[in-house]
């Protein structure tokens, strides 16, 4: 596996600046499993904001200015993604819901309001049931439910998750990524495939390139099943919840956010048109006017 991970991958270099916003500081916060990459801008109440599986800060890219003239955004790279420390620790809800209780504490955030994407959206409604009390709203974009991998629909996920326990396959699957494997990936979470640029392509594939990626997301994946465990607890959630959904989800499909919505008591759901699974990228005007419209409401 060694010797795999180190042809074509790169230590991790974090950048001083952003590409997509230059305006945007990159910062670090130490926590006990290592360092979380993240920005944070804008003044208000705090939001922080929670991306998917395999993504990075700059799938919020679009939200940054809609959303930072009210709230104060903080946006971190989960443990293991992005520009964050990729410790080898096994990957579950359990630490990831652990690690941002930790990063809210060492930046001295006391409660937010959570918006995620995808497995992002699994972790804040994971987070608001374990610590409802650091928890003011919730936005679930596009997230997993707790019995996540029945879920899936597209046939690339689903054959990545059939090989999950298989040894050494799944890490091999994502160590040997082409730029043309990256591309393929981003296609099939949007509508628009015009949107996937060689710009976003070479973003998204750069950051897949540091090592320790592989490592981090099969053991993510290997983990998948204990999402499972919370699903009774689902139906307790008492925070206002607003569920968007994009309407055409290969991942997962509408009928799965009709479903969280109907396990969360009170809950909201808008389905964005013409989006796929990450309608905030896709859909911004939309997707910000929902989030902005529900969070705005007292």
């Amino acid at each position: 596996m060694n010797g795999v991970a180190m042809a074509g991958t790169r230590p991790l270099v974090r950048p001083t600046a952003f590409d997509w916003d230059p305006a945007l500081e990159p910062r670090l916060a130490r926590i006990a499993e290592g360092t979380i990459a993240y920005v944070v801008t804008g003044d208000g109440p705090p939001l922080l904001l929670l991306h998917g599986f395999g993504g990075e800060i700059w799938m919020w890219e679009k939200q940054v200015a809609a959303l930072s003239n009210r709230y104060r955004l903080y946006i971190p790279d989960l443990l293991g993604f992005g520009y964050s420390d990729r410790p080898k620790v096994d990957y579950t809800p359990t630490l990831f819901i652990d690690t941002i209780r930790q990063f809210m504490d060492r930046l001295g955030v006391n409660s937010a309001n959570l918006i995620g994407n995808s497995m992002g959206a699994g972790i804040a409604w994971a987070f608001a049931l374990t610590h409802p009390e650091r928890v003011d709203k919730l936005v679930l974009i596009d997230g997993i439910p707790p019995q996540v991998v029945p879920a899936v629909r597209n046939r690339l996920l689903r054959w990545f998750l059939a090989i999950r326990h298989v040894p050494l396959l799944p890490y091999l699957a994502v160590a040997l990524r082409t730029r043309g494997m990256v591309r393929t990936e981003l296609m099939q979470i949007v509508f628009n495939d015009r949107l996937i640029t060689d710009v976003v392509v070479e973003r998204q594939y750069r950051i897949s390139r540091i090592a320790g990626t592989a490592r981090v997301m099969t053991s993510t994946v290997r983990y998948a099943d204990e999402v499972a465990r919370y699903a009774d607890a689902l139906a307790t959630l008492l925070k206002p919840t607003l569920i968007i959904w994009g309407e055409q989800d290969e991942l997962f499909p509408v009928a799965v956010g009709k479903e969280l919505h109907a396990s969360i008591r009170d809950s909201e759901l808008v389905v964005i048109t013409s989006s796929g699974h990450m309608p905030m990228w896709e859909k911004p005007d939309e997707t910000n006017r929902a989030i902005l419209e529900f969070l705005g409401r007292e």
